[in-house]
């Protein structure tokens, strides 16, 4: 064969294959097209199918939480929502501490739906995001099984703790300190013992993880978090303590206002204070009503002598500070009375008022001290401190009270315009007004080894107030003597009352 003729054939060849590429390509853009067309049908019809509902309906078999909101608005899911949570406020939870238990309603725990309109919000948007065919399995999907929006319940932390506080702390078997019992025949140190608290916010943590897990929206029960607690005092701490380390009394008297010293020394009595540790005799011993176990009593008040309860708590305050002077323990705060008391001498007593005055020491002892109080067979109300007293042997400490100056009372006449004319009658409780400091004096082996000044004290005088009547049918009369009570003189206002009775 010529070299020609092979290369015609060679070029006949190639045209052939060109024609049946071009069949195959014609063939295969036939079959893209029919495939596309197909693709375009099915995502059409996948596309009616999944937008056959309106937008602002939810699809069948969707449930928030128990709730079923198939077919739904939003405002009509929102209000079964609602509904539904408002019944999850009737359920009881039984709230267990060991073999105790108390219980509360979950509307007193404070039970909330945690973002509603989110909720509602995910039920519309479910099987309407997404591709079309993600969105297409998830509706074809609720024809088998029912799709869930999880609820989520919070409780109000304030209202839950005050609920816990109130109804399950008190079920704990707190620890017990060691304290010491005292008899005729000395110290009986009774031991400690561990108990448990309340973890309160681990306990509504508790509570908010069951309710958003295991709850079957019913009552049900659930266990509080206990914390092991451990007692702050021991029995060893109160080894140490065996020696008086002072003592102080003062005569109770007898009335309403012994009730008053029973009653404040009873709340001081036994008393443990670990070295540096701080006791307000305010706060131990008040308040101060019918209900804590005082009556009403004698108490200064504005210069004058009134009836109030808990009058006598300061004589209580006071032996208990001289007490503690004798056991040289740190005083922190101590103030004078307004008038000078009978029961000490001046600067030694130590005055009790609410919210303004009170006594406050500290043991500074490197050992725990142990506070006596009573009332004893004497009638004499009595503190006495014991611990360890380790100051040296031979060492006595005095504490004098010296008045620096003095004001006398004075007389004072108001008119009485409700009495009868020339009636005189005597009111307050006049005294003699006192600048007063006292002395701390230690002695060691009876020789003075230092003296000094521990407090200043001042106590108004309070005058004695006479009530003059005035009333009278005479106008002329009544001027008599009010004229004279502005005077300020005694003898022109008897003057003016013998006149006017004259008359």
């Amino acid at each position: 064969m010529t070299e020609r003729r092979l290369k015609d054939r060679m070029r006949q060849n190639r045209r052939k294959a060109k024609k049946r590429l071009r069949r195959k390509l014609i063939f295969a853009g036939l079959i893209a097209v029919f495939v596309l067309l197909i693709v375009l049908c099915v995502y059409l019809g996948l596309r009616s199918y999944v937008n056959r509902i309106p937008e602002d309906q939810i699809l069948d078999n969707v449930f928030i939480g128990t709730v079923e909101v198939s077919g739904m608005s939003r405002e009509e899911a929102k209000t079964a929502v609602e509904s539904h949570y408002q019944e999850h406020l009737g359920y009881t939870a039984v709230l267990r501490v060991q073999d105790e238990s108390a219980e509360a309603t979950m509307e007193e725990l404070g039970l909330k739906a945690v973002d509603l309109d989110g909720l509602v919000e995910e039920a519309l948007d479910y099987g309407r995001s997404g591709s079309v065919w993600s969105r297409f399995k998830k509706i074809r999907g609720l024809k088998k099984e029912k799709a869930v929006i999880e609820e989520n319940f919070s409780l109000n932390e304030e209202t839950a703790k005050a609920v816990l506080n109130e109804r399950v702390a008190p079920l704990a078997a707190g620890a017990q300190n060691a304290y010491i019992e005292r008899s005729a025949d000395g110290f009986q140190v009774v031991d400690e013992k561990e108990g448990y608290s309340i973890d309160i916010d681990a306990s509504i943590a508790n509570i908010e993880t069951y309710i958003n897990g295991k709850w079957d929206h019913d009552n049900f029960e659930v266990e509080m978090v206990l914390v092991k607690q451990e007692p702050e005092i021991r029995a060893a701490d109160l080894e140490s303590i065996e020696d008086e380390l002072g003592t102080f009394s003062t005569n109770a008297g007898g009335g309403d206002r012994w009730q008053n010293l029973s009653t404040g020394a009873s709340k001081l009595n036994g008393t443990i204070l670990m070295p540096g540790e701080s006791l307000s005799v305010y706060e131990k011993t008040a308040p101060y009503d019918e209900e804590h176990g005082y009556v009403a009593a004698g108490s200064y008040e504005n210069g004058q002598v009134v009836d109030s309860y808990g009058g006598g708590i300061c004589q209580v305050s006071t032996t208990l500070y001289n007490a503690v002077l004798n056991a040289e323990l740190q005083v922190d705060k101590r103030y004078p009375h307004s008038m000078l008391v009978s029961y000490v001498k001046p600067s030694r007593d130590a005055a009790i008022a609410e919210g303004v005055l009170d006594f406050v020491f500290t043991n500074s002892y490197d050992t725990p001290i142990y506070i006596a109080g009573e009332i004893d067979d004497a009638n004499e109300l009595r503190f006495t401190i014991y611990g360890k007293d380790t100051r040296p042997e031979g060492r006595t400490v005095e504490y004098i009270s010296e008045t620096l100056e003095t004001e006398e009372y004075g007389i004072v006449y108001k008119e009485d315009p409700e009495a009868d004319l020339g009636s005189m009658k005597y009111e307050g409780s006049p005294h003699t007004g006192v600048k007063a400091q006292l002395w701390k004096v230690v002695y060691q082996d009876g020789v003075e080894e230092s003296r000094e000044v521990i407090n200043h004290s001042t106590y108004a005088k309070s005058d004695q107030v006479i009530k003059v009547g005035t009333a009278s049918d005479d106008p002329a009369k009544t001027k008599l003597v009010q004229d004279a009570i502005a005077t300020q003189d005694q003898a022109k206002i008897n003057a003016a009352i013998s006149q006017a009775q004259s008359l």
